[in-house]
């Protein structure tokens, strides 16, 4: 064989080699967390709480605002704009209280839904929120992550009931048996809140709680 189609055949040797070490790279990223790689990916990581915004309820209420004839529309649309933006802000507040106080499972980072997609595509400053709920620059995610939001479960074995559902890096469903929804039930909600008077506040912390317990179970056997 002469040396130029040598070296031909070598480059083309590497580049396939090289090509398929980082098709396999994407497919490991890509492939999801087992239950027992997560909870390890948990324990040297951050949990990421995803806060939501109400970005399109609020833009929709907006353009109503400012689009409508109607006077008596207008302040109406005002209103419901006002009160929707006061009690995200509340609950956002209220959800950031309980998990600082109450988790300590892993490092500890806050951002809004609407940088979901630049976490994904690997954004990983810039984003979070500090204590106010306003971006900080400073805050930085500098290791393996899991990504942690309130809302109703989307899991086909659980009910709809409204708690914590964590999410792997690529934002999919963990597998059982990591602890990947928490609850509360409607009923205890409901009982709390008129025979005890407890507030938001204190269901968000009682869930915070059962989570943490549930992490500290799960990772105390691994």
């Amino acid at each position: 064989m002469k040396a130029m189609e040598f070296r031909t055949l070598l480059l083309c040797l590497l580049v396939m080699f090289v090509g398929k070490a980082a098709f396999g790279q994407d497919a490991d990223a890509a492939r999801p967390l087992s239950a027992k790689e997560a909870i390890g990916v948990l324990k040297n990581g951050t949990l990421v709480v995803r806060l939501s915004t109400n970005a399109r309820k609020i833009e929709a209420l907006e353009k109503m605002a400012a689009t409508t004839a109607s006077e008596k529309d207008r302040q109406r649309f005002e209103k419901m704009l006002e009160k929707t933006k006061q009690d995200t802000r509340n609950h956002n507040l209220w959800l950031i209280e309980a998990f600082r106080i109450n988790y300590s499972f892993s490092k500890l980072l806050f951002m809004p839904d609407t940088a979901t997609t630049k976490l994904k595509q690997g954004v990983r400053k810039g984003i979070f929120f500090g204590l106010d709920l306003q971006i900080d620059p400073s805050l930085t995610l500098e290791n393996g992550f899991l990504v942690a939001y309130n809302g109703a479960s989307t899991s086909s074995q659980k009910t709809n009931n409204e708690g914590i559902n964590v999410l792997d890096q690529n934002l999919q469903p963990l597998e059982h048996p990591f602890p990947f929804f928490t609850g509360r039930t409607s009923v205890r909600r409901m009982f709390e809140e008129v025979f005890n008077k407890s507030t938001e506040l204190d269901h968000y912390t009682q869930l915070v709680i059962k989570f943490q317990r549930k992490l500290d179970e799960f990772g105390g056997s691994q």
